[in-house]
């Protein structure tokens, strides 16, 4: 038995007729357990038996069943989001003057290469790991491009972010 975070790309609650009661629906209709909502955004905490590739494809389909277009399912076992979080790369920084945040592939999109990684200006790129992102950037002005922006350049796949609080608290209810 598995304990997943689940982070749907581009779902706000309360738009597009998404309400946390359907997507609690989705994710047991597809086969999770245990299913929490986070936020007012798709953040879902669930416990599922199946691989990640099953979870992420069955609630892809469901949320294309409700937004009527396709949107992307980044999952993340606990023990990965832990591990990205006990890098702890905003040692450091200020969270009055950063915005910090991680942007995410699918679990099952190819390794992300440095190397591609674009100019970034003011925003500092902290962390390259293979299908994450984890950048600072100051919270107004120009030349400070979104880590979803640098991640979709980088790859030319869809990306989702959260900010570091945020994982935190979804970490919080995974070990719940």
């Amino acid at each position: 038995m598995t304990r997943y975070a689940a982070l749907v790309r581009n779902v706000m609650l309360g738009r597009q007729g998404i309400d946390r009661d359907g997507l609690l629906r989705t994710a047991a209709d597809a086969g999770a357990r245990d299913v929490r909502s986070h936020l007012a955004t798709g953040n879902l905490t669930v416990t599922f038996d199946g691989p990640p590739d099953d979870l992420a494809a069955l609630l892809e389909r469901g949320v294309e069943a409700m937004l009527g277009r396709p949107e992307p399912v980044m999952v993340r076992t606990r023990e990965q989001l832990a591990e990205l979080l006990a890098t702890d790369p905003y040692a450091g920084l200020d969270p009055q003057e950063w915005e910090m945040e991680v942007s995410f592939l699918r679990h099952d999109a190819p390794c992300l290469d440095p190397a591609r990684v674009p100019e970034s200006h003011r925003t500092r790129v902290l962390l390259v790991r293979e299908r994450e992102l984890v950048t600072a950037r100051p919270p107004e002005g120009t030349g400070r491009p979104h880590v979803n922006r640098l991640l979709e350049r980088a790859t030319r796949l869809p990306a989702s972010a959260r900010g570091w609080r945020t994982l935190h608290r979804l970490a919080s209810a995974l070990d719940c």
